[in-house]
């Protein structure tokens, strides 16, 4: 996490965000929201039985149609009509008038783990749930469903002035890329018309995501004839030029301002202890929340590659026959926007929850929005998270109400603004 600044608001706060905390107290204490509020209060037991349910369905990345499905049904009983876009994203409308704009709320439908059973996913005798994707990104999932069901009651303001968009999106994690984001943000039939982008993205209440630190991955794969340890010792090693190759990665100089990281995350190749390899690979993470520092770093990659190759078929008797740079993922960076109306707004919001919270900068869907120029943020839902993407993965929900009051808050704020 890069540039993380303490927003907490005091006397001092900025005569625009006071006049933001006044219209935060008179909708908190109108119909639409203590209406909001009360179902959110007295529909706990609901809300975590359906989460349960949700982290039970498997949904690796790539494979989240069986939890997207389970979650249509929730929703059409709910009253809505649910449907998938072209990407697999499911999606649901919420509208007040043909002619408004829309905010989209968001969660993502994968996890990096799965249970292998729906016992894997269990409640604790303190209501503690356990067990993979409870809190990254089930406590998401839980807020959608508790949020579409809530709207169903009616609007959070009269006369809103923005429809909203529910999706349950696919693919954010690890090699998914972001494909449900980038296709809803940037080619779906909503792309156009949706204004702001509110990403519920795990359970913690400390954190305003409005910075998207990019990363680019590659998988570097070097290629010989290969053979044995012992008669064909001489010839071009794909293991040893990749080794080579790992030593000058870790010795790059790193740009630190912008912070830039560089992890080779996964070594392989060869097939016994006899053999000289014919193919070795290693999977590379660039990070930065500057797209010029993560190019930079990607450059020296490169030719760290290149340097390691031909220093190993100088040393051999039979050349190396290829090697190859393939980027495998690539999640776009975006500065922070000083005109990210959704920041103001939650910061208003939160002094007047008295949620102690912060700017960071991180990696979620909401990166895909925030590269394209449009308002966006990644909030968690509430309650106590923690072990994301180990199968000890926990999560507490005293406190989910508050976070769900938080998010339909930040739908009123929107819904009363031009």
């Amino acid at each position: 996490m890069a540039d993380v600044r303490d927003i907490t608001l005091g006397r001092d706060a900025p005569a625009e965000l006071a006049d933001l905390a006044g219209r935060v107290s008179e909708l908190k204490a109108s119909p639409g929201l203590r209406r909001c509020s009360r179902f959110f209060e007295n529909s706990k037991k609901w809300i975590d039985e359906r989460h349960l349910e949700i982290c039970r369905v498997p949904s690796l990345t790539f494979r989240e149609q069986q939890r997207a499905e389970f979650i249509a049904e929730i929703w059409r009983e709910q009253g809505l009509r649910p449907s998938f876009d072209e990407a697999g994203n499911l999606v649901a409308s919420i509208v007040y008038s043909r002619d408004l704009p829309f905010v989209a709320v968001s969660a993502h439908l994968d996890t990096t783990l799965a249970p292998r059973t729906p016992a894997e996913i269990r409640c604790g005798p303190d209501g503690t749930l356990y067990g993979p994707g409870v809190t990254d990104n089930g406590v998401g999932l839980a807020a959608l469903v508790a949020l579409a069901r809530a709207l169903q009651q009616g609007p959070l303001v009269p006369a809103p002035r923005r429809n909203i968009l529910l999706v349950a999106n696919v693919a954010e994690e690890g090699e998914g890329n972001l494909q449900g984001m980038k296709y809803l943000c940037l080619h779906s039939p909503f792309a156009q018309s949706i204004r702001e982008y509110l990403i519920l993205d795990g359970a913690s209440l400390g954190h305003i995501t409005s910075e998207a630190l990019g990363s680019r991955r590659f998988e570097l794969i070097v290629e010989g004839r290969g053979g044995h340890s012992w008669n064909d010792f001489g010839i071009a090693n794909p293991v040893h030029a990749l080794a080579r190759t790992c030593s000058l990665l870790s010795d790059i100089e790193l740009p630190a301002s912008p912070k830039a990281t560089l992890t080779v995350a996964t070594i392989d190749g060869g097939a016994g202890v006899n053999s000289i390899a014919s193919t070795a690979s290693a999977k590379v993470d660039i990070r930065s929340a500057s797209a010029e520092a993560i190019d930079l770093v990607v450059g020296q990659m490169e030719a760290a590659v290149k340097r390691a190759v031909d220093e190993e078929n100088r040393r051999s008797t039979e050349r190396l026959s290829a090697y190859r740079i393939r980027e495998i993922g690539h999640r776009p960076a975006a500065p922070a926007n000083l005109d990210n109306p959704l920041v103001d707004y939650l910061r208003a919001i939160d002094r007047n929850l008295r949620i102690r919270s912060r700017i960071d900068c991180a990696s979620t869907d909401a990166n895909v929005p925030l590269a394209a120029g449009l308002p966006a943020v990644a909030i968690g839902a509430g309650g106590k998270g923690g072990d994301a993407h180990a199968p000890s993965e926990w999560y507490r929900p005293e406190g989910r109400p508050l976070g769900l009051q938080r998010i339909a808050l930040t739908l009123a704020l929107l819904q009363s603004s031009l």
